[in-house]
C-alpha cells in the first residue's frame, strides 16, 4: 500500500480493488494494476447511468488518479453489506433475500443501452475456457438461437454487492455489467448465491441452497421472467463461469452443470 493511501481510512478490501474513506462523506475506490481501463470505465458510466434511471445505488462522482493509482470516486454508502446484515438478522433473511429479488427485477427493467452485450461476454468465456471444441460449438449454436434482450444486467448481484443502508437496499460494484436478457442474469444471481466462493461446510450449504431458491421464487414474482427461461440460459452461463472463476462446492457445482447441459440437449463436459 502507498504513502497517501496508508494515512486514509481503510474500509474494505476486494479482488479487485481497495476502499478507503477520504472525508466529506465521499470514499474512493482504489484499483489493482490488473484491472483493465475498460472495466474501471464501465463501471463508473453503468453507476451513473443506473443511478439516473431510478436504481438505488451509489453513483460515481468522477474518475481520477490517487498516488499513481487508477480511482473512482463515490459517495459513502452508511452500512453492512447484506450479507453482514443477514449474519446479525439470520431470523430476517427471507425478508432480505425477497427485496433482494424485488430490486433486481427493478433493474432489470432499466434499458442498457450502450453496454457490452452480454451474448458477447458469454460466447468469449465460452470459447476461451476449459470445454471441448464440441461442447464450445454446440452451446455457441445454442446461445445464437437464444434471445438478446435489452435489460441492464448487473453481472456480479450477489450479497456481497448489496447494502442495507438506512434508506433500504443499494446495489455496488457495476463493473461486469451488460446489456442483455435479464434471466442471464438471474442465472448468474443463482450460481454466485449457491457456487460462489465462501463457506462450504454442510449447514451453510443448506442456507445457501434455500437462499437462492428464495431469491429466484421472490426474482419471477416482480420481473415476468419464468422457470422456462431460466433454464434455457442455465447451461450457457455456468459453461461460461468454467473460463474464469473456481466454483466453491466444485462437486456441486459440476452436477448442476451436467443437468443443465443435459437438459438442453447439449454435449456434456467430458
Amino acid at each position: 500500500m502507498n504513502d497517501q493511501a496508508s494515512q486514509l481510512s481503510f474500509l474494505a478490501s476486494g479482488a479487485s480493488a481497495d476502499l478507503f474513506d477520504i472525508g466529506g462523506d465521499q470514499v474512493v475506490k482504489l484499483f489493482r494494476d490488473s484491472v483493465s481501463d475498460e472495466m474501471i470505465a464501465r463501471e463508473a458510466l453503468t453507476s451513473a447511468r443506473a443511478a439516473a434511471s431510478g436504481v438505488p445505488t451509489a453513483a460515481a462522482i468522477g474518475r481520477t488518479t490517487w498516488d499513481g493509482r487508477r480511482a473512482i470516486i463515490y459517495p459513502r454508502l452508511h452500512g453492512p453489506t447484506l450479507m453482514d446484515w443477514i449474519r446479525c438478522n439470520p431470523i430476517r433473511a427471507g425478508w432480505a433475500l425477497d427485496r433482494m429479488g424485488v430490486l433486481h427485477g427493478a433493474m432489470h427493467r432499466v434499458p442498457g443501452r450502450t453496454l457490452r452485450s452480454l451474448k458477447q461476454v458469454l460466447a468469449t468465456d465460452i470459447t476461451h475456457g476449459p470445454a471441448s471444441h464440441a461442447l464450445q460449438r454446440s452451446a455457441i449454436a445454442y446461445l445464437d438461437r437464444l434471445p438478446y434482450g435489452d435489460a441492464l444486467t448487473h453481472g456480479d448481484f450477489h450479497l456481497g454487492n448489496v447494502m442495507m443502508t438506512s434508506g433500504g437496499l443499494v446495489v455496488i460494484d457495476w463493473s461486469k455489467a451488460a446489456v442483455g436478457h435479464p434471466a442471464a442474469d438471474a442465472v448468474r444471481s443463482e450460481m454466485l448465491m449457491r457456487f460462489g466462493i465462501g463457506p462450504n461446510d454442510w449447514v451453510t450449504r443448506l442456507w445457501r441452497d434455500w437462499a437462492a431458491a428464495r431469491l429466484r421464487r421472490s426474482y419471477a414474482a416482480v420481473s415476468g421472467v419464468t422457470a422456462s427461461d431460466i433454464s434455457q440460459w442455465r447451461p450457457i452461463v455456468a459453461l461460461a463461469w468454467l473460463r474464469a472463476r473456481d466454483a466453491g462446492r466444485t462437486p456441486a457445482f459440476m452436477r448442476y452443470l451436467a443437468k443443465a447441459l443435459a437438459q438442453a440437449g447439449l454435449p456434456s463436459l467430458r
